[in-house]
């Protein structure tokens, strides 16, 4: 499977980065997302997403709840 550039959130609460992995996992249940302790300040985390490539026909599809392109007319 391949997987969209790293989304990187640095400078999280454990709270906002356990939500956010949430909400990533929710939208696209294929992701890997994973969260990290920063090094120089052990209460603050970082949050690591891979996204899967998704194909335009399956993004397209009715029920969808991921990412949707949108098409300019």
């Amino acid at each position: 499977m391949r997987f969209r550039a790293p989304i990187i959130q640095q400078g999280l609460t454990r709270r906002e980065a356990i939500e956010a992995k949430e909400r990533y996992l929710r939208i696209n249940p294929g992701a890997k997302v994973s969260i990290e302790v920063q090094p120089d300040n052990r209460q603050m985390f970082t949050l690591i997403a891979h996204l899967p490539v998704m194909p335009y026909d399956k993004v397209r599809e009715p029920g969808f709840a991921g990412y949707r392109g949108w098409k300019a007319d």
